[in-house]
């Protein structure tokens, strides 16, 4: 398997848990760039850990999978799931903003999903994000328009839901 990214682990089933409609429309079937762009951090990399999140055994991995992209798999039920919720996640920018972009794991949804990275601490152990809430993004219709709307609301607050928090608990080979 590839090495894995990002930092922020999220997971769209534990997203989506508090959505009214179970993240449905709140799904792209475009990503806001139709391939990734934008360099990511290799100190991202590691096993990482929702605050938000009681159970224990819940954790996301994220690994490098070449300078633009991380694999992201979300572990859950004491780690007996890999490969049911994996993918490829990078980021994105809109306004010195950075979205970081991944698949819906819910397979009658294909699409993707968003966070917006609000802070990524020193040393990078610790993340802050908010999901994408929005309700229109099922019908947008290509990368473009999707791109237009980030821009037009990036910083409206009613445009995402509450912040998440991760905290890093082992790193992966970032050569500090």
């Amino acid at each position: 398997m590839k090495n894995f990214l990002l930092f922020l682990l999220f997971v769209p089933q534990v997203f989506f848990k508090d959505h009214p409609d179970n993240g449905i429309k709140n799904v792209c079937k475009y990503p806001i760039d139709e391939k990734p762009v934008v360099r990511i951090d290799d100190h991202l990399q590691g096993i990482w850990k929702m605050e938000e999140d009681s159970d224990s055994h819940n954790y996301f991995i994220v690994e490098k999978e070449d300078d633009h992209a991380y694999v992201l798999t979300y572990m859950n039920r004491s780690g007996d799931n890999r490969g049911l919720e994996h993918g490829r996640a990078y980021f994105s920018e809109i306004n010195n903003v950075k979205f970081l972009v991944f698949p819906n794991w819910y397979r009658e949804h294909q699409g993707y999903v968003f966070l917006k990275i609000k802070y990524i601490s020193t040393g990078s152990w610790d993340v802050t994000a908010s999901m994408v809430m929005d309700t229109t993004l099922y019908k947008i219709q290509n990368s473009s328009e999707l791109r237009a709307l980030f821009e037009k609301n990036v910083n409206n607050p009613a445009f995402y839901g509450r912040d998440l928090h991760f905290r890093k608990r082992f790193e992966f080979n970032s050569w500090r």
